[in-house]
């Protein structure tokens, strides 16, 4: 599968809903109404010539539109070859059922997460590292 596949695969499964656990709702309240697509925007980053760049998100508070925002970027990763890593200080991102990678960063003081989040910037060689809120001005 190619890299372009893989995140038009991901982009497929972005949905507002949340799983319902079983028994917990009736049926008819379980189905919720699907969005209207949303078009990539072709304004994200500027094209690299030399090939895909990595996109660092960090997350410490939980999303308030987990679908929006993964569908801005998988729109990004798919456009502009951005992949996005994200770096969650939070046990659960709310982007983990959408197949994204997520590095938790969790424990610790302040000055070890920072180091912990530095780390993963040279791992993973992030271009930038941006906060979660600021997904919604891409585009």
């Amino acid at each position: 599968m190619s890299l372009e596949d893989n995140w038009r695969a991901i982009a497929a499964r972005i949905t507002p809903g949340a799983p319902v656990p079983l028994g917990a709702a009736p049926a008819d309240q379980a189905l919720a109404a699907a969005p209207a697509p949303r078009a990539p925007s072709g304004r994200l980053f500027p094209q690299r010539a030399e090939g895909q760049s990595y996109l660092g998100v960090r997350i410490t508070q939980p999303p308030a539109d987990p679908a929006g925002t993964a569908a801005r970027l998988a729109a990004a990763a798919l456009e502009r070859r951005v992949v996005p890593i994200l770096l969650s200080h939070l046990p659960q991102s709310g982007f983990e059922r959408f197949g994204f990678r997520v590095e938790r960063i969790l424990g610790g003081s302040p000055a070890e997460r920072a180091a912990q989040e530095a780390e993963l910037q040279r791992f993973w060689d992030l271009a930038i590292i941006i906060d979660l809120g600021d997904v919604a001005g891409m585009g």
